[in-house]
C-alpha cells in the first residue's frame, strides 16, 4: 500500500509514467476481480484479460481530466470501473441472445490462477483444481456476497468506501462481508479444499 501511495501522489501531480505503473501495480487484483466477475457465460466469449486492458485504455486515454481524490477513491474508481464493463459485456450477450452454451471457452489465459489473489498475494500458491473450485463456488454467492467479497478481498477497500458504492452503512457493509465468507469457506469445503490455512473469516 505504501507503493500504491506513493505512485499515487506522483500521477496526480501529472506523472504519465507514475499512472502507468500504478496500473500495472493493480493488474493482478484487477485481473482476478474482473475473472470472478465474468461468469461462466460471459468466459465463454470474453477473456478477463480483454476486459481488464479495456478499462486501463479507458483511463488512460482520460488521464488528462481525471480527477484524483485519494488513492483509496482511485481503486474504487478502478474496480468500479472494471464491474460496469462486466455488466456492460453482459448485457450485450444477452442483448444479442447468442447460444453461448454451444460455443467453445475462450482461449485459455492466466485468469484461472489470477483469481488465487482472493486468498493469497502470490497467484502460484494455490493450484488450478484450487483455483477452480474457488471461481466456482464464487459464482454460486449471490451477486451482494460476490461484490462485497472482490471489492474487500480482490480490490482491498476499506469497509467505509465499500459501503459507499453498496449505499449500505460500514457496520452492515462488515456484516455482510462476514456472512458472505462464510458462505465462500462452506461452498470451498463442499468442494474438498482446506480452507483452514488461510484465516477466510479471521
Amino acid at each position: 500500500m505504501d507503493d500504491d501511495q506513493r505512485l499515487f501522489d506522483d500521477a496526480s501531480r501529472g506523472d504519465g509514467a507514475a499512472l502507468d505503473a500504478l496500473l500495472q501495480h493493480h493488474l493482478p487484483q484487477l485481473h482476478a476481480f474482473v475473472h470472478a466477475r465474468l461468469g461462466a457465460e460471459l468466459r465463454a466469449r470474453e477473456s478477463s484479460l480483454d476486459v481488464v486492458q479495456s478499462v486501463c485504455r479507458e483511463l488512460l486515454s482520460a488521464r488528462d481530466s481525471f480527477a484524483f481524490h485519494g488513492a483509496e477513491r482511485f481503486r474504487a474508481w478502478l474496480f468500479t470501473a472494471a464491474l460496469n464493463k462486466v455488466r456492460e459485456r453482459h448485457r450485450r450477450l444477452h442483448a444479442g441472445k447468442r447460444d453461448v452454451e454451444r460455443e467453445a471457452e475462450a482461449p485459455a489465459d492466466d485468469s484461472l490462477r489470477a483469481i488465487a489473489h482472493l486468498l493469497t498475494p502470490s497467484q502460484d500458491a494455490i493450484g488450478n483444481e484450487t483455483a477452480r473450485a474457488l471461481r466456482d463456488t464464487l459464482a454460486e454467492l449471490t451477486e451482494e456476497h460476490r461484490e462485497v467479497v472482490t471489492l474487500a478481498r480482490l480490490a482491498h477497500l476499506p469497509h467505509r468506501v465499500i459501503g459507499e458504492l453498496m449505499d449500505r452503512s460500514e457496520d452492515a457493509t462488515r456484516q455482510l462481508l462476514a456472512r458472505a465468507m462464510l458462505q465462500l469457506v462452506r461452498g470451498l469445503r463442499r468442494r474438498g479444499v482446506d480452507v483452514d490455512r488461510w484465516n477466510l473469516v479471521s
